[in-house]
Parts: C-alpha cells; sequence; structure tokens
C-alpha cells in the first residue's frame, strides 16, 4: 500500500472519526489493538481492540470537550508504519475522571505510532503526557511550584 494511503489514514483517524465514529468501521481492522502509555493517568497502560471502544470514547470525549479538536502537526511513514505527532485542543465541559467541568482550555500532544496492514489501521502506540492535562485542569500542583515546596520542605527536615 502506498506510504500516502497510510498518512491518510492515520490523519482521517485523528481528524474525521472523533466527529464521525463511524469512520472507525472503515479505518480501523477488526482486530485493531492500540497500547496507550499515559504518565500520570489513572490507568497507565491500557489496551483497547477493535473499533467498538474508539467509537464509544469519541461519543463520551465530545460531552467532555466542548469544541475538542486533534491537530496532526507532522507524520513521518515507512513501509507499513507511521508516526503521527499531534495536538488536542478543547474546553474542559464535562466531567472527567471524577474532575466536574472547569471551563477551561486545555492543549496538550502526544505521539502514536501505528502499523498498517490490509489497507487498515492494525496496530497502534499511544503516548502522551497526561500531567500537564491534570495541571491545566488544578488537579495537580505546577512542576515548578510542586518542586520549589518539595525542596523547601526537605531543607526543614530535622536530621536523623
Amino acid at each position: 500500500m502506498p506510504i500516502d494511503n497510510n498518512r491518510s489514514l492515520v490523519r482521517r483517524y485523528f481528524e474525521e472519526a472523533p466527529n464521525h465514529p463511524e469512520i472507525y468501521d472503515e479505518i480501523l481492522a477488526s482486530d485493531f489493538r492500540v497500547t496507550a502509555i499515559h504518565h500520570a493517568t489513572i490507568n497507565p497502560q491500557g489496551e483497547e481492540s477493535g473499533p467498538a471502544p474508539f467509537k464509544s470514547a469519541a461519543i463520551w470525549l465530545k460531552s467532555v470537550w466542548h469544541k475538542g479538536h486533534i491537530t496532526v502537526n507532522e507524520m513521518f511513514a515507512e513501509d507499513d508504519r507511521v508516526v503521527a505527532h499531534w495536538t488536542f485542543r478543547g474546553t474542559h465541559a464535562g466531567e472527567i475522571f471524577g474532575i466536574p467541568p472547569t471551563g477551561k482550555e486545555v492543549t496538550y500532544s502526544g505521539i502514536n505510532i501505528f502499523r498498517i496492514a490490509d489497507n487498515k489501521l492494525a496496530e497502534s502506540w499511544d503516548i502522551f503526557d497526561r500531567l500537564w492535562l491534570w495541571q491545566q485542569l488544578d488537579v495537580l500542583p505546577d512542576t515548578g511550584e510542586f518542586l520549589a515546596t518539595a525542596r523547601k520542605a526537605r531543607l526543614h527536615q530535622p536530621d536523623n
């Protein structure tokens, strides 16, 4: 399969399918498998398989993020692999992992590595750091603030 077709599948995965979940049936293999490696998350490494979970997730995410949108910043492709660097932007408008809507606008980025087989996305490794997301939603302190507090606490500890 030509590399341009592989890139097109990946672009559809990010830019079309979240707004039209039926597209997942067209672009994902029936045994599509994703391994998600998310730093600072409730489920640090999760696996999903097939189009159904992605269709459900797209519907749920639309209820969480007002005007949520993924932009593909760059893609690299070779043989049956495509690497995509993407950025998500949206406004927190619905409950997510027990966090009530904040109305805050957020931006975060990630990288996916896809394997394509038989003109469908067959596998993906999804890597992004949710720490920045949680900080933007005020769930976690800013990293600099946290480190300063930790240093200060360490300086005031009695010697053992």
